[in-house]
């Protein structure tokens, strides 16, 4: 049997966190009528499942936050997936949601944490059964789930198209990727990193400025701020603070390790207090 074991967490009224092993992340809003899951993970064991059987039987949607194989990695075990249109193409390696890339990033997840996992790699991390439905996701569309709306945000910067969620009945923001303490500037935003970070700057800013409407944020990581808690709520205007210094030149770079890296490897990052930021396949001190 495909394993169910997978831990989750109501974190506020209705709102549930899934913890798929310490790879990733899902969210579960729950309404009066109806429901909403926010992500998919890497596809490990029955997240379906246990959606349907441990945290509601109302009827939900499917949202991406964005199309790395660590949170789309689940789709062909769900019928419809709302996705931003930008983020449609699932075919850019090395992160696209392939068998060899959920297996080989859950081995890295699993020799990193050195923890017991109730999976087999080999039999709970499957080829998915069909393609399902991507149905394009707007800047702004709203979700009623009875007696609750989530508005997604367009919040480019880690992907072109990551989404953010914004629940107006718990004033909770559910970031995705794109905030973290650890957080990775996508460079094939524009033709420059220049201009991909200050895309990057204008989306988290414009977040940044609805603080009034949320009073706490959750990435879909929780390596950095422990299972059920938020983000201190220093990480979004410190990792703005952080991309302006990059722009203007007065950013510290450091060398530090890898840790997505199952050899050794280090990478450099800028850094401001306790965020650092780094670019997907780039050195960022050599292309800013």
């Amino acid at each position: 049997m495909v394993c169910r074991n997978l831990p989750y967490y109501e974190l506020r009224p209705g709102i549930f966190e899934v913890d798929e092993f310490d790879c990733v992340s899902c969210f579960v809003v729950v309404g009066e009528k109806s429901a909403l899951l926010l992500d998919v993970g890497t596809g490990i064991g029955d997240l379906r499942w246990v959606v349907e059987n441990r945290i509601t039987d109302k009827p939900y949607q499917v949202v991406a936050s964005h199309n790395h194989g660590d949170h789309v990695g689940g789709a062909g075990f769900f019928d419809e997936i709302w996705i931003h249109p930008a983020d449609q193409n699932l075919d850019s390696p090395p992160i696209a949601p392939t068998v060899e890339f959920r297996k080989n990033y859950a081995e890295i997840i699993r020799k990193r944490e050195g923890k017991y996992y109730a999976y087999d790699p080999e039999t709970d991390i499957r080829p998915w059964p069909k393609e399902p439905v991507w149905k394009p996701l707007a800047d702004g569309q709203v979700f009623d789930l009875g007696g609750r709306k989530v508005t997604a945000l367009h919040c480019p910067g880690h992907t072109a198209g990551e989404m953010v969620f914004l629940d107006d009945k718990t004033h909770t923001l559910l970031c995705g990727d794109a905030c973290n303490c650890n957080w990775l500037l996508n460079t094939t935003l524009a033709p420059t990193v220049r201009e991909c970070a200050e895309i990057s700057l204008k989306a988290l800013q414009r977040i940044w400025d609805m603080r009034n409407e949320y009073d706490a944020v959750y990435n879909f990581h929780h390596d950095f701020r422990g299972f059920g808690s938020p983000l201190n709520p220093d990480v979004m205007p410190n990792l703005i603070h952080c991309l302006e210094m990059i722009l203007d030149g007065t950013v510290e770079y450091r060398q530090i390790p890898d840790a997505l890296s199952d050899c050794g490897a280090t990478k450099t990052v800028a850094m401001y207090k306790d965020v650092f930021v780094s670019c997907i396949g780039h050195d960022i001190e050599k292309v800013i």
